[in-house]
């Protein structure tokens, strides 16, 4: 379960308490995080403890970082503690707003694991996120591939600086994917859980107000050759020439003045 969305598993060994600090990687999409937020964060399973020594295996979406430190801070109760073969899930909590998660997670969600005979989990701060036990685990979702495909477009970023061709692409494959949702729910329809076709149109709302952005940011790309240029900057061109000129017209002399006026006459 949740192969799809964790990276390929990283061996952890400790032998002290550490303190794990889960944070948002830099340059990612918003978007991206919001669609997968219905998912666990990373998956950690006990391979051996013995003593204050143990190992673990973490498995992490791809967009956060998870990072190790010693500490000397012992919490003074655990939230979740587990043997060998158990493991914990990071989720968000159900009934905190999805902005607000994102924001935590930007900051940073501090955990403190020990090993005393056993593994003991805890976040440092009861708020926005919740350690959940496996065998507790309600929220298991398998996905399909559609809907795993669309997070990963959501997921990218364009640049303001990519031509109108990698624009038009980015385009192409968001109309794509928007087309196999459509189909896919016409073609299982009756059969989709009720929580998958919720995602499938969240996604979908989302992957069209993503279009409308690309489509702008096409057509500006369109308009002027940089999108480095702003818009009316020629404008701003035309009047510090307005400016020169009025500027050469005081301070000229009167008959260079008056054989320029009298050349653009002759040549309207």
């Amino acid at each position: 379960m949740h192969q799809h969305i964790f990276s390929h598993p990283n061996v952890i060994q400790i032998d002290h308490p550490t303190l794990i600090t889960v944070r948002l990687l830099d340059n990612i999409d918003d978007l991206l995080v919001l669609a997968s937020l219905t998912n666990p964060l990373f998956e950690m399973i006990v391979s051996q403890v013995a003593g204050v020594e143990a190992t673990l295996i973490v498995r992490q979406q791809a967009f956060v970082n998870i990072d190790y430190q010693p500490t000397h801070c012992i919490a003074e109760q655990y939230d979740v503690n587990r043997l060998i073969g158990q493991g914990v899930r990071l989720y968000s909590r159900m009934a905190v707003a999805p902005r607000v998660c994102i924001e935590q997670l930007k900051a940073g969600i501090e955990i403190i694991i020990q090993a005393d005979g056993k593994m003991f989990f805890s976040t440092v701060e009861q708020g926005k996120f919740e350690l959940i036990s496996l065998e507790h685990d309600l929220r298991l979702l398998c996905e399909p591939q559609v809907l795993v495909v669309a997070k990963t477009i959501l997921g990218q970023k364009p640049k303001h600086s990519e031509s109108t061709a990698a624009l038009a692409l980015h385009i192409s494959e968001l109309e794509q994917v928007r087309r196999d949702i459509a189909g896919y729910m016409r073609g299982e329809s009756g059969k989709i859980h009720p929580g998958v076709s919720t995602e499938l149109l969240k996604l979908d709302h989302l992957l069209q107000n993503k279009r409308q952005w690309l489509l702008r940011t096409y057509h500006q790309s369109l308009e002027r050759p940089s999108l480095s240029r702003a818009a009316n900057e020629a404008s701003l061109d035309i009047e510090k020439l307005q400016q020169k000129l009025e500027c050469y017209n005081i301070l000229a002399p009167f008959d260079v003045t008056e054989l320029v006026n009298q050349l653009s006459d002759d040549e309207n």
